[in-house]
């Protein structure tokens, strides 16, 4: 999927729930395992379309992890379009969302609000981020890992 086939539906969703993780929990538990299925692509097609986490993202001269880097993207894609589409058009490289990521920068765009956290249902706690939480709730409703 490449970054213009990041499905406008699915940034509406960020956007309708944020910052209340228990409401995409709610929106996700209301969906299809196909919803789930295309909620769970699109959130990682859009987290890999801003780098190659096997090699790793540079901030202030220290060479990130891949599981770092693919964590840093996926905390990008889930602070909303805004964010994400500027590290793709090139207008915010991702060495600056990174220390946004670590807090030593202000999140984009000005206002937004983190994440809370919060979960309704305690099955799906450690599943507590907008990209996990749909792997949790896929697991309870389906048996299965996503």
């Amino acid at each position: 999927m490449e970054p213009d086939h990041v499905p406008d539906w699915f940034w509406e969703v960020l956007d309708a729930t944020r910052p209340r993780l228990s409401a995409l929990e709610l929106w996700l538990e209301s969906r299809s395992r196909e919803e789930l299925e295309a909620f769970a692509l699109a959130y990682e097609s859009a987290a890999e379309s801003l780098a190659d986490f096997s090699e790793g993202v540079s901030v202030d001269g220290d060479v990130w992890s891949e599981d770092s880097t693919e964590d840093l993207c996926m905390w990008v894609v889930g602070q909303g379009y805004s964010l994400w589409n500027s590290v793709i058009v090139g207008d915010l490289r991702l060495e600056e969302a990174a220390r946004m990521y670590l807090g030593r920068a202000p999140l984009l765009p000005e206002g937004a609000a983190p994440w809370d956290g919060e979960v309704s249902n305690p099955e799906h706690r450690g599943y507590q981020s907008p990209g996990a939480i749909v792997h949790g709730v896929h697991r309870t409703r389906f048996a299965a890992e996503l």
